[in-house]
């Protein structure tokens, strides 16, 4: 286990990301506020990442590299990974391809720590909106929430989850969600929607409504599906292959129901009304 001796634990899970994990671990040690350790863990590269790790943990104290040689785990296994064996006041999820801008770190925590007051003892977990990128960094669009007519406070409660109301990398939790978190779950959803649907189902979720990352879309990103539309164009391509479409969301919603959200009926219901809503603009962000 390793024991954060600082407030923030941010959680870098990499694979072949050497053309950009320079750019990003750069974001972050320009981030204003610096109560932080970066903990970073190679998921079995074959290009250079490894090396540009052990670069910036030899120049940098607060960079940790875990598992160094360890073996390949996937996406999503190895940010479980690294939540598992970090001890941290609060987390945060780094994808090697994104951009962090500089008040990122210091907006979330000071949002956290404000919704900790008015909720004490409670699992919290804060996201923003997010800028829309090229692989260079031009932005296509400036804020992923406008372009996708989507309002986060309109969709924050527990019925909600399954739309995936919260993109890991814009998030930042605190040690109370982790603990529900790292329930043995064999939920068939990524990390960010385990730690999303544990958090509503115990916690509050909460959104600031201000792009404090830059998200690049260069196609080969694992979530690219997140940001390649709106909403409706990501859902109506779905729709084409209808039978894989239906085989993932009747596994989702059993998965869900496994789990105390209720029947799949609700899951349908919930994911029709609110797909219906953003379709006629009647969720729009502020």
């Amino acid at each position: 286990m390793y024991k954060n001796t600082k407030s923030i634990a941010i959680l870098l899970a990499v694979y072949n990301g050497e053309k950009y994990l320079p750019t990003q671990i750069d974001s972050l040690i320009s981030q204003t506020n610096h109560d932080w350790t970066l903990y970073i863990r190679d998921d079995g590269s074959n290009d250079g990442t490894n090396q540009i790790i052990s670069n910036y943990c030899e120049k940098y104290d607060n960079i940790v590299q875990i598992d160094k040689g360890g073996h390949n785990l996937g996406c999503y296994k190895n940010f479980f990974r690294l939540l598992e064996v970090v001890d941290s006041e609060y987390y945060m999820f780094c994808d090697a391809d994104d951009y962090w801008l500089p008040e990122k770190i210091e907006i979330s925590y000071n949002f956290i720590k404000d919704k900790e007051n008015q909720y004490p003892y409670v699992p919290i977990l804060v996201h923003t909106d997010k800028a829309i990128a090229d692989g260079n960094l031009n932005i296509l669009f400036p804020s992923h929430w406008k372009y996708s007519r989507f309002n986060p406070d309109s969709i924050s409660k527990f019925e909600h989850v399954p739309l995936r109301i919260v993109g890991g990398a814009t998030a930042m939790f605190n040690a109370a969600c982790k603990q529900h978190g790292l329930e043995p779950t064999s939920f068939h959803d990524a990390h960010d929607g385990w730690l999303a649907f544990q958090t509503a189902r115990f916690g509050k979720i909460f959104a600031i409504h201000q792009p404090l990352l830059i998200y690049r879309r260069h196609g080969e990103n694992v979530t690219d599906k997140d940001s390649s539309g709106t909403m409706f164009k990501n859902q109506f391509r779905r729709l084409l292959n209808l039978k894989s479409f239906l085989s993932y969301h009747f596994k989702l919603a059993s998965d869900l129901k496994s789990y105390g959200y209720g029947s799949a009926s609700k899951y349908f219901y919930y994911r029709i009304v609110v797909f219906v809503k953003i379709v006629t603009g009647k969720i729009m962000t502020k």
